[in-house]
């Protein structure tokens, strides 16, 4: 199974501090070359720039999950906006920033901005899958939207550990 095409892309709106929009993008993909911009200064005249990187290797974000432990919130968020071959998720930009990776749900507005990640691909659900899995899976199987999936506003789906009586 071939990884998918991957787009990352992100808005700059004029309030945004452009160097630290780059930093947050090289930290989850340090491949990314961002173009060159400009300082902002007083009067900002500029309006929103869009920057758009194709072909994408993921493979440091999704260690980067796997690093976090967050491999199950990763397969909720990256599946949950799955249709036919094609998911779109948001990442916080702020979080990046601290080195770390959090998954902005639909309706949220994220704070610092967000990165937009889209997949494209045959057997993208079993792509995600297998790139979300870990070993607790071995004893907690998951799939896409099975029923321990968070819902849709975030929250969490809890289970019983039956071991643990």
């Amino acid at each position: 199974m071939g990884s998918p095409y991957v787009v990352v892309c992100t808005t700059i709106r004029p309030s945004d501090h452009a160097p630290s929009v780059a930093d947050s993008l090289s930290t989850l993909f340090p491949e990314l070359e961002p173009p060159e911009f400009q300082e902002n200064v007083f009067p900002v005249t500029e309006k929103e720039l869009k920057w758009e990187f194709d072909e994408i290797d993921l493979s440091k974000f999704l260690e980067r999950i796997s690093e976090l432990r967050i491999l199950d919130t990763a397969l909720d968020a990256m599946g949950a906006n799955l249709y036919d071959n094609e998911t779109v998720f948001s990442l916080s930009r702020q979080a990046a920033l601290a080195g770390k990776v959090a998954f902005v749900l639909n309706d949220e507005i994220s704070l610092g901005g967000t990165i937009e990640v889209t997949l494209r691909g045959d057997n993208l659900a079993a792509w995600i899958e297998e790139s979300t899995w870990h070993e607790g899976r071995i004893e907690y199987p998951r799939s896409l939207s099975d029923d321990w999936s968070m819902h849709k506003d975030g929250e969490v789906s809890e289970w019983v550990d039956e071991k643990s009586d």
